[in-house]
């Protein structure tokens, strides 16, 4: 799949899944330790954000302060479709998916970057449904690339806690491909 494509794919799916989340669950706990359901979703607008400045030449730093800079009070919905607008706009721009970005993991291109953000997308909209009792299937289409972007800071991740707990070590190489990223991302099905 084109990387635009299933950015915006990825995007539309956790908008879906965003939607579906009554009043009454934001404060709840999330299937992510230690977050509410609207620190799951303030934590995906926040990566949206951050991907607009970093795309455009930002250094980390200066990107999570934009990101933080708009704040997280308001409909989470409004907000979301805003940033994930504008994260859009920013992949689409001429040059962006070949750009050098000052992501935290390292100096990488901004295809790198975009697959990132779809695992952000994909999986967090995984945990926003394991959460609040929704539709917690994965995309089998975009599952493979976003496979393929964690496998290069797959080990770092795990050794940083990014990915939680990390894996099991128990899912064996035959088991289909979307229980392996839930395991590898430290998700437990």
């Amino acid at each position: 799949m084109e990387p635009i494509e299933a950015l915006d794919r990825a995007t539309a799916q956790y908008r879906r899944r965003l939607v579906a989340v009554a009043s009454e669950q934001w404060a709840q706990p999330s299937a992510c330790d230690e977050w509410t359901v609207k620190d799951l979703a303030d934590h995906v607008l926040g990566g949206n954000r951050f991907a607009v400045p970093l795309l455009a030449g930002a250094s980390a730093e200066d990107a999570f302060g934009q990101a933080f800079a708009g704040g997280f009070d308001g409909d989470p919905v409004v907000q979301f479709d805003e940033s994930a607008s504008a994260q859009l706009e920013a992949f689409r721009r001429a040059g962006a998916l070949d750009a050098v970005v000052h992501h935290p993991v390292g100096e990488i291109d901004g295809r790198t970057f975009l697959g990132f953000r779809l695992g952000d997308l994909l999986l967090h909209g995984w945990d926003l449904a394991r959460s609040t009792g929704g539709d917690d299937e994965l995309d089998e289409e975009l599952v493979p690339d976003v496979w393929r972007a964690y496998q290069p800071i797959a080990e770092a991740a795990a050794d940083r806690g990014t990915f939680g707990q990390g894996p099991t070590g128990s899912v064996p190489e035959e088991a289909p491909l979307a229980v392996r990223l839930l395991d590898l991302t430290g998700r437990r099905p």
